[in-house]
Formats: C-alpha cells, sequence, structure tokens
C-alpha cells in the first residue's frame, strides 16, 4: 500500500504509451484516481468559499454601531453559509474515513498525497525501484481513489478551523479597541458549535486512522499550511504596495524637487527589495517547490463546467446576500 506514494510521483516512474493529462497533479497519467472525486471540494466552490469568509470579516469589521455605542455583528445569511461547509465536510470527512478502516498504512497514504514534496525516509524504507503506470495494481487503485476523496474535507476543515478560531479569540478579548465590538451571542453561539463540530470530528478521524504518529503529521503539516501560506501571500502583498508606494513618492517628490523625501522614497524602496529578496521570493520558490497549496488535488479546473457552475452559484448566492 505504500507504493501509492510512489505512484504519486509519476517523474520517476515508467510512463511509455500514456499520455500526460491537463488536470490532476499527483496522477497526470492514471485519471482513473480521480474518478469518484465530487465537485462539491472542487476550486470554483472553494474560491467562491473564500469569498464567503471575507465577506463575513469585512461585514463583522465595519458592521454598523448599535445605538448603545459598540458594534453587534450577528446572524447572516454569509455567516451561515461560511460555517455550513466546513460544517458539512467536517461529516463527509468521517464518512470517507469509514470506507478506508482496515486498509494498511492508509494514514500514509493520506500524508503523502497531500505532502508530495516531503521526504518520506522517516517513515520507512520504500521501493524505489520504477514501477509501471500502465500496470497499476486494483486495490492501490482503490485505496488512491478512496485517499483522494478524503483530501477535499480534510482541506476543508482544516482551512476553516484558523478562521473560527480568530472570531472566537476575537470573543474573548476585553482589550479598549475591541470593547467597541461585540458580537450578538446567537452569532458566537453558532460559531462556538460550528468550531466545536469541526474539531470533534478531525478528532475521530485521526483516532481512524489507526497510525497516531503519522496522524500527528498529518495533522501538524495541514494546521500550518494555511497559516503560512496566508502569512506568505499577505506579506507579499504588503511589500508590494510599499513599494509601489515608494515609486510614487519618488516620483512626486522629484517633480516637487523635494531631495529629502526623494531620499526617503529610496530607503523605502531599498527596504521593500531587501525583504522581497530575502523572505518573499524564498517563500515563494519554496510554496512552488512543494506545491503548496490549500486546494485539493481533485483533478478539476476551475474552467470545467462543473465547477463553474458551482462558482456561478455561490456568487449569486453572495449577491442575493448583499441584497
Amino acid at each position: 500500500m505504500s507504493s501509492l506514494c510512489n505512484y504519486s510521483h509519476p517523474e520517476l516512474q515508467i510512463t511509455d504509451g500514456l499520455i500526460r493529462h491537463d488536470t490532476g497533479r499527483l496522477f497526470p497519467y492514471n485519471p482513473e484516481f480521480y474518478n469518484t472525486a465530487t465537485g462539491l471540494y472542487g476550486p470554483g466552490t472553494i474560491y467562491c468559499w473564500y469569498m464567503l469568509l471575507v465577506s463575513v470579516l469585512i461585514s463583522w469589521a465595519f458592521c454598523l454601531a448599535d445605538e448603545d455605542g459598540p458594534k453587534k455583528p450577528g446572524l447572516s445569511n454569509d455567516l451561515l453559509g461560511a460555517l455550513a461547509y466546513p460544517v458539512f465536510a467536517a461529516t463527509d470527512l468521517v464518512v470517507q474515513s469509514m470506507r478506508i478502516l482496515g486498509m494498511e498504512k492508509r494514514a500514509l497514504a493520506i500524508f503523502c498525497l497531500r505532502n508530495p514534496a516531503v521526504d518520506l525516509d522517516l517513515f520507512g524504507p520504500f521501493n524505489t525501484t520504477q514501477l509501471d503506470l500502465n500496470h497499476i495494481p486494483p486495490d492501490t487503485v482503490i485505496l488512491g481513489q478512496r485517499v483522494v476523496d478524503i483530501t477535499g474535507p480534510l482541506t476543508i476543515c482544516y482551512s476553516a478551523t484558523p478562521f473560527l478560531l480568530i472570531l472566537i479569540v476575537g470573543f474573548m478579548i476585553d482589550a479598549d479597541y475591541a470593547r467597541n465590538w461585540k458580537p450578538k451571542p446567537s452569532a458566537r453561539w453558532v460559531v462556538n458549535v460550528a468550531y466545536g463540530y469541526i474539531s470533534l470530528m478531525l478528532t475521530v478521524f485521526h483516532f481512524s486512522l489507526g497510525d497516531i504518529g503519522t496522524s500527528f503529521f498529518i495533522a501538524f503539516y495541514e494546521a500550518m499550511l494555511p497559516v503560512m501560506l496566508t502569512f506568505i501571500y499577505l506579506f507579499t502583498a504588503f511589500i508590494g504596495l510599499t513599494f509601489l508606494t515608494g515609486i510614487i513618492m519618488l516620483f512626486w517628490s522629484m517633480i516637487e524637487k523635494n531631495y529629502k523625501d526623494a531620499v526617503e522614497a529610496l530607503k523605502v524602496l531599498g527596504g521593500c527589495i531587501f525583504f522581497a529578496g530575502m523572505l518573499v521570493v524564498p517563500s515563494m520558490l519554496m510554496v512552488h517547490r512543494d506545491r503548496s497549496t490549500t486546494i485539493p488535488d481533485l483533478g478539476i479546473k476551475v474552467s470545467e463546467k462543473g465547477s463553474v457552475g458551482h462558482l456561478d452559484c455561490w456568487c449569486c448566492d453572495i449577491d442575493l446576500y448583499g441584497r
């Protein structure tokens, strides 16, 4: 069963006579691994769910204050939609995990498909003999299909927990700047229940894998991935905006012949170039090398009909919620 990890590295295997497909990063020569994947966790659906999360954060941050002073965001359609999706995914995750009970090395298969760039020598010796992708054992295909099905809801659950945790921590902050922000009890209750349910389902899932050590690595990598990518992308955007501001300051100061401000603008540009070279570029190269993404590999492109359909439906819902 551990050979599934070998099959997910097709560049090292025998691919004579096979056609490389555009979809599927892990199994580009063997689309049968994606036959049972559902579009519910395709890129179109996930992108629109991200829009809902951003909508919730913006509406909660900039909601109008009540007559008694503090802002009191409450239940809304976008909040319920943003929570319903990961709650459904958590339930689906446990259901999918029941389908692989008894399969050997199932935890390792999940880990290596979600983290294909990680060196697996820590987990034991692997067969380095080239495998023929024209003749994959049926039991390996079945395991691969079920693991691919699991990666969809697993990714959604671990993407949702940091978002919910931010809201819950915000509920508990009693600092001066947070006292004017008091979400209504109904909204707090729904967020807490959703976070508790998702955490419970994740716990059941990890214990069902039968390998606590590998399960810990799955949890660690999945929990860190959305946080790391969010930090990298936000920091990159911050550096980009700062660099653009520095260019505008430089041109404006040159037009005004204010050389003191021009020197300050050059310092800003130099700082941006330094941080871009030291942090942004290496981080982006690492993300590209490790193929790090919060979008599960289900062999579905965002341009496909089903994925676009999900995208349109969710965007229409967002438009209706806004009205």
